[in-house]
């Protein structure tokens, strides 16, 4: 007889809270915050996360992220295009946000509020979002909700 075991539980519960959104005073910089709770905290912390625009543009270029939204986009009807191009734009930055959250929780975070500056885990987020790419790519794809539409353009 087999046994089945449960799927890994993951130590942290990451929801975000907010955000993109630009910082009053420095639009030069994107922030989101997310909520985090540890299995073992008592209770969540909320970490503010901010990524500079320049980064954001690296990052995109790298990926080549607006020719594959375009790709994406042109496989919709005209009247979501306009829509689901802003809130790709959005769930991108809140990927890229995350990416940078995650590589905060590798390297060890307690349990209080705390704020990613954007000067700290530059080079890991280029490392990161350039190997996880693909992934980014298909979360936003899944948050758009535009699968099904896109799948059916490739059958």
């Amino acid at each position: 007889m087999a046994t089945h075991s449960s799927p890994r539980v993951p130590p942290y519960r990451i929801t975000l809270f907010y955000g993109p959104e630009y910082i009053e005073g420095s639009p030069k910089t994107i922030q989101c915050v997310f909520n985090v709770k540890k299995r073992s905290w008592k209770g969540g912390v909320q970490i503010v996360v901010d990524v500079d625009k320049l980064q954001f543009a690296r990052v995109e270029a790298s990926l080549q992220f607006d020719k594959w939204l375009e790709g994406i986009l042109a496989q919709l009807p005209e009247e979501f295009r306009s829509e689901s191009k802003v809130r790709a734009r959005d769930l991108f930055a809140q990927q890229v946000c995350l990416m940078k959250l995650q590589q905060a929780i590798q390297q060890g975070i307690r349990q209080e509020n705390a704020k990613l500056t954007r000067e700290v885990l530059v080079e890991e987020l280029d490392k990161v979002t350039t190997q996880e790419g693909e992934q980014i790519k298909s979360q936003v794809l899944t948050e758009l909700d535009v699968e099904e539409i896109v799948a059916q353009e490739f059958s």
